[in-house]
């Protein structure tokens, strides 16, 4: 069976589970992952035995030439009108949207014309990877790893973070990446200890700290990865804290496997730095899911605590940030496998 027609069966019998008739969707990432048609403008409902794709008219043809397990139609006045209207013909009692994934415009028309909300459906289906999208995502991951032993070498003292980040943005574009997965970012010097710098003009020093945190889109599937490390010669403290997060990354990494839960990792890596007297520079969770968003289900943190499943694609990052000094932070991808995982981004560090 096709993979797209496989998951629109997957969310049928997700429907009868939770007593739902139908689900509403007008975001292209949710469409896109149902039927591999990516194109904006659409919206789409699936009931428990069919499945409708409304769309302007001029994408009739092109969406019929790709799509044979879902019905293409022509809605000239209104996709999510016309959404509705065969949610109403097929009198389905409770049909429900998903909140987090649409506007407010869009989620506030659907809740007024009784449209039910219910959130996590097509997340939970694609959080679980299979068939080609685990290559693509290998793919994704390949090209992140390899941008890094390319730019690297290039980083010298002068450089801008801008400069890097358009250097890195061009060489995974040049191994075939669609572009970033997100806004990458390049830190020198004390600028490593904000997890979320924006990467600015500001140029590399001697003797300071370079951290790097990027990814790329492959076939519409997003890779992560952190890099760390000292440019000339590395200070005995940054010795110090690099060995603790790197002994927390690998931990975080060993632990990840098929029936272990999401905080249990969280709690590994948390545990060694705040054993080595840095926990409350840990500022953030240990991980996320990766897949067609750069942060998808599952979250790795304190607050989350669901079993890890083979398949899903998640990141180990446990860091430290020294304010005013440098951070380090530690990142890989990894599918999680029935054994362990798999670690998808490898680079020398």
């Amino acid at each position: 069976m096709n993979i797209h027609a496989k998951r629109i069966k997957d969310l049928q019998h997700m429907l009868k589970e939770h007593r739902l008739d139908g689900l509403l969707m007008g975001r292209t990432l949710e469409i896109g992952f149902l039927t591999g048609f990516y194109l904006d403008g659409c919206a789409m409902l699936v009931s428990r035995s069919g499945a409708w794709v409304f769309m302007p008219r001029m994408f009739i043809e092109h969406f019929r030439s790709k799509v044979s397990f879902a019905e293409g139609v022509a809605a000239d006045a209104g996709v999510e009108a016309a959404a509705l209207a065969k949610a109403k013909e097929l009198k389905l009692k409770k049909a429900a949207f998903e909140p987090e994934s649409e506007t407010y415009v869009r989620g506030r028309a659907w809740r007024k014309a009784g449209i039910l909300e219910h959130d996590g459906l097509t997340a939970a289906l694609r959080a679980v990877k299979e068939g080609e999208e685990i290559e693509t995502l290998r793919k994704s991951c390949r090209i992140a790893a390899k941008a890094f032993g390319i730019v690297k070498p290039r980083i010298k003292t002068g450089r801008t973070e801008l400069s890097v980040y358009r250097e890195l943005e061009d060489t995974m574009q040049a191994m075939g990446a669609k572009g970033p997965s997100f806004n990458l970012i390049v830190g020198f010097g004390p600028n490593s200890a904000m997890p979320h710098h924006e990467t600015s003009e500001r140029r590399l020093k001697n003797n300071e700290a370079v951290l790097l945190d990027y990814g790329c889109v492959y076939g519409n599937y997003c890779s992560d990865i952190t890099r760390t490390y000292f440019h000339g010669r590395p200070t005995e403290e940054f010795r110090k804290v690099y060995s603790i997060v790197e002994k927390a990354q690998k931990a975080g990494v060993a632990k990840v496997r098929a029936g272990v839960s999401s905080r249990a990792v969280d709690a590994v890596c948390r545990g060694i730095i705040s054993d080595a007297g840095y926990g409350q520079y840990f500022t953030h969770g240990t991980g996320h899911g990766v897949g067609l968003e750069i942060h998808e289900f599952p979250r790795l943190s304190p607050r989350v605590d669901v079993p890890l499943r083979a398949g899903m694609a998640v990141t180990v990052e446990p860091g430290i940030y020294l304010h005013g000094k440098f951070g380090v932070r530690i990142e890989d991808s990894v599918l999680v496998t029935r054994t362990g995982c798999e670690v998808l981004t490898k680079t020398a560090r």
